[in-house]
C-alpha cells in the first residue's frame, strides 16, 4: 500500500552525532569576583595638621619678634649701637664680624627696617598659610560658584608665598644663631640649668622642615592632578 509522505517528517534534518566529552565542572558565578577598580577621592583633601601647626607656631614666633620691634619704634636707630657692642665682644666668627662691621653697621637704619618688616611679614605669611591650610576643606565644602573660585585662587597664592616666607624666616634664624656666637646645639652638662637649643637655630631648622614639607606636598598634589587628568572620564 502506498501512503502519502508526511512533509513534516521529511523536512526535519537528521540530528548530528554528537560525541560527549568528559564533564568539566565550572566554578559557580558566586566565586567569581570582579577585579577591584581604582577609586579616586574627588572631595576636599584632608589638611596636613602637623605641617599647618608647625607653620602657625613658627610664624607666630616671628610675628611677635617683628611686632615688638615695630611697636618699639626706635629699633632701626638702635641697631647700629647694638651691633657694635656685639662685634666688640669678640665672640663672633671672623667673616661674620667683618660683614657686620663693614656692611650692616654703616647701613644700620636700612637693615633695621628690613629686619623688623621682614620678621613681621614672614610671621604673618606663615600663620596665614597654616590657618588657610586648616580651613581650606571647610571652605571648599561650604562655598560655591564664584566665591569658591576666588577662595581657591587665594589659597594657591598663599601656598606660593609660604615657601618665600619660610626662606626668609630661615635666613633670619640663621643670622640670630651667628649673632649668639654659635652656641653648641648638643649636650653640654656645664649649662644644665639654662642650656637649650638656640632659638635662632631652632627657627632655622624648623624653616627647613617647612620648606621640605611644602615641596613634598606640592609634588604629591601635582601627581594626583596628573593622574586625574589621564584617567578616562
Amino acid at each position: 500500500m502506498i501512503t502519502q509522505p508526511n512533509p513534516h517528517i521529511e523536512a526535519r534534518p537528521a540530528a548530528p552525532d554528537v560525541q560527549h566529552g568528559p564533564h568539566i565542572p565550572l566554578p559557580r558565578q558566586s566565586y567569581l569576583r570582579p577585579a577591584p577598580l581604582e577609586t579616586r577621592v574627588t572631595g576636599p583633601q584632608p589638611p596636613n595638621i602637623a605641617l599647618a601647626g608647625l607653620q602657625i607656631i613658627v610664624g607666630y614666633e616671628w610675628l611677635l619678634a617683628g611686632g615688638d620691634k615695630l611697636l618699639l619704634g626706635g629699633f632701626p636707630a638702635q641697631l647700629g649701637k647694638l651691633l657694635l657692642t656685639i662685634v666688640a665682644g669678640g665672640q663672633l666668627l671672623g667673616f661674620f664680624a667683618s660683614i657686620l662691621r663693614e656692611l650692616v653697621v654703616p647701613n644700620a637704619v636700612l637693615f633695621g627696617y628690613l629686619i623688623e618688616w621682614g620678621e613681621t611679614l614672614a610671621g604673618l605669611g606663615l600663620v596665614t598659610a597654616g590657618l588657610l591650610a586648616l580651613l581650606r576643606p571647610l571652605a571648599e565644602r561650604s562655598l560655591g560658584g564664584r566665591s569658591a573660585a576666588m577662595s581657591v585662587s587665594g589659597f594657591r597664592l598663599v601656598e606660593r608665598l609660604a615657601p618665600i616666607a619660610a626662606i626668609g624666616a630661615g635666613l633670619l634664624g640663621l643670622s640670630y644663631f651667628f649673632l649668639d656666637g654659635l652656641p653648641k646645639p648638643w649636650f653640654v652638662p656645664s649649662i644644665a640649668f639654662g642650656g637649650s637649643i638656640d632659638i635662632g637655630l631652632f627657627l632655622a631648622a624648623a624653616s627647613v622642615v617647612l620648606l621640605v614639607s611644602q615641596f613634598v606636598q606640592r609634588h604629591q598634589m601635582r601627581r594626583i592632578s596628573e593622574k586625574d587628568a589621564e584617567s578616562p572620564s
